[in-house]
Parts: C-alpha cells; sequence; structure tokens
C-alpha cells in the first residue's frame, strides 16, 4: 500500500533523503581523512620531539670526545702504580711503603696483612689491611701522605677507636692525651695480564 505525501511532505522526505546521502558519503570519505590527519599530526609532534632529543644528544657528542681525548691522555703514569714483579712482591713493596708514611707521620705500625687481588682491565688491584697507632695529628699526616705522594694509594673501610692515656710533660704533671688504634684498607695498582 503507498502512501501518499502532500508536496511538502514529498520536499522534506527528498531532504531527509539528501540529508542522510550527504552523512554517508561525509562518513566514508571525509570522517577518514580528517581522523588520518589528526593521527598525521600527532605523529608529527612525537617526531619533533624526538628529533629534538637526538639533536641535543648529536650536540654532546663533540665535548664528549675532548673529554674522552683528555681522559686517554691521562692515562696513569708508571710513577702512579706500584712496584714488583709479582703479586707477593708488590704486596711487600706496598707494605714497607705504608710502614714509611705511618712513621713519617709519627705514628707506629702494629700489623700489616695483604688482602687478595683483584682485576681491573689490565690493572691489578693490591691491598692491604693495616693497623696503626699515634694522634690525631698522626691520621692527619698519614692520609695526606698516602693522597698526596706517589704511587697512587686509595684508602677503604677506616676504623678509628679512640683511647685516652695519661702523659708526663717536662713539667712533671701528667696530660692526658689521646691515642688512635687506626684500622684500614690501602689499595694501590700495578700493571698485569690479568689473573693466570
Amino acid at each position: 500500500m503507498a502512501i501518499k505525501l502532500s508536496k511538502s511532505g514529498q520536499r522534506t522526505a527528498a531532504l531527509l533523503m539528501l540529508l542522510g546521502v550527504i552523512v554517508a558519503l561525509f562518513s566514508v570519505t571525509v570522517l577518514p581523512v580528517l581522523l588520518a590527519s589528526s593521527n598525521l599530526h600527532e605523529s608529527i609532534d612525537d617526531l619533533g620531539f624526538r628529533l629534538q632529543k637526538y639533536q641535543n644528544i648529536a650536540s654532546m657528542e663533540v665535548p664528549l670526545k675532548k673529554q674522552l681525548t683528555r681522559l686517554e691522555s691521562q692515562q696513569v703514569s708508571k710513577e702512579d702504580l706500584l712496584n714488583g714483579e709479582s703479586t707477593a712482591i708488590t704486596g711487600a713493596n706496598l707494605q714497607e711503603l705504608f710502614k714509611q708514611r705511618v712513621q713519617q707521620s709519627g705514628g707506629r705500625l702494629q700489623s700489616t696483612q695483604i688482602l687478595p687481588e683483584s682485576y681491573q682491565g689490565s690493572l691489578e688491584r693490591i691491598a692491604i689491611k693495616a693497623n696503626f697507632t699515634g694522634s690525631i695529628e698522626v691520621l692527619q699526616k698519614t692520609l695526606y701522605n698516602i693522597e698526596y705522594q706517589q704511587p697512587l694509594l686509595f684508602v677503604d673501610n677506616i676504623e678509628i677507636r679512640s683511647r685516652t692515656t695519661r702523659r708526663r710533660s717536662r713539667r712533671t704533671q701528667t696530660q692526658p692525651t689521646e691515642m688512635l688504634t687506626v684500622t684500614m684498607e690501602i689499595a694501590g695498582y700495578r700493571r698485569s695480564e690479568g689473573p693466570k
């Protein structure tokens, strides 16, 4: 059964059908283009951010190469390394060297013990554990002698105990003196081919 529409109804129906066709064409053609364009803009923004980041990294290349060249030119010299033809001889030399530095500072070395060696590239780390006594000034001078003389030595695991003793002065009065017992690890390096 056919429905008859008035002319205004026919016009309205035709306009609605035309509007439906336009919406369908828009959703099939223009809408995907707009969505793709939006995605491309987001992608462009992301790539622009990445490009800026990579340019910042690239700009660091020249200063880093200069720093690498400077560090390579400052390689450890022979004077900075411990002497000795073997690990045992080098350990004994380190013990003697540390004994001299403690005595130069006015301290008294109690004991030393050679610790197991370790390897870092072409360098062998030789370490001793030492125990000495002296005043605060002795400790300060010993650390100064370790820090500012060659070969290069490094201090690890320092333990300090203090005790007060009485000492007679020239005026026959006893004065309290603080004595320290210091235990520390001292390490240096020597050139090596690595562990055998």
